[in-house]
């Protein structure tokens, strides 16, 4: 088998709290908080309280057979909701949890941890229940309650996520919905970036010239490229978990 939990969980987090460290333009890093309820500290804290979410799918889903299990969207309400745990702040990894469950089902459900898993995610979509796009929306309204940046919460009453994703929304949340109906396009740039770039001791050297690119293509929405930035280092760690240097 190609994923375990444990490997699962400690790219999550290694993703989580690597993300935000080096310098990039409108974000918390080691040098500056941008706000005050979206300090270093709250970055760091909440990368590592989600990891056991993502524990959690991924036995789920090897219990499961490797196959999807009827639900997988509680435990990205559940990861919201231990992300607050012991601070203070906003919602901060609101946007790495959304995007990173269904990726995570994927990897393990296809046993593949190449980029080419985010062309599988359309099948993980397609196959959640009305009970995730509940949970999903639960999911959503916990984070609007500590961030008003958030888009409004409204329900969509929809067989599954991937037609919640083809719904268009606001300006902002299509930028999301975009990657998810377009196959991830940034995010696999970003990954292309640091693979291409690669040395050792500097993948987050690295991290941030893939920022600065992607962030024009994100219409300059911050937080939006930081979560595809921290969704491509998660993938390869993924891939290269066993020689990489940070």
């Amino acid at each position: 088998m190609m994923f375990d939990s444990l490997t699962i969980l400690r790219n999550v987090i290694l993703a989580s709290v690597l993300e935000p460290i080096p310098n990039k333009k409108g974000c918390t890093t080691r040098y500056q908080d941008w706000q005050d309820k979206s300090k270093l500290e709250y970055f760091l804290i909440s990368g590592i309280n989600i990891g056991e979410s993502f524990y959690k799918l991924s036995e789920r889903i090897i219990k499961n057979n490797l196959k999807q299990p009827e639900l997988i969207y509680d435990l990205a309400y559940e990861a919201q909701l231990n992300s607050f745990k012991n601070r203070n702040g906003g919602k901060i990894n609101f946007g790495i949890i959304e995007l990173l469950i269904p990726i995570v089902t994927a990897q393990i459900v296809y046993q593949n941890n190449d980029i080419t898993v985010l062309d599988q995610v359309e099948n993980i979509l397609k196959n959640t229940t009305n009970q995730d796009v509940t949970y999903h929306w639960k999911f959503r309204k916990m984070a609007r309650g500590v961030s008003k940046l958030l888009p409004n919460t409204e329900f969509y009453d929809v067989k599954n996520l991937y037609d919640y994703y083809k719904i268009s929304k606001n300006e902002k949340e299509n930028n999301v919905h975009k990657e998810y109906i377009s196959q991830f396009t940034r995010i696999k740039e970003v990954f292309n970036i640091l693979e291409e770039e690669y040395k050792p001791g500097k993948l987050l050297e690295n991290s941030v010239d893939a920022y600065n690119i992607i962030l024009e293509k994100c219409d300059n929405f911050y937080g939006l490229s930081a979560d595809y930035i921290c969704v491509a280092i998660y993938l390869y760690l993924s891939k290269y978990s066993d020689t990489i240097i940070i």
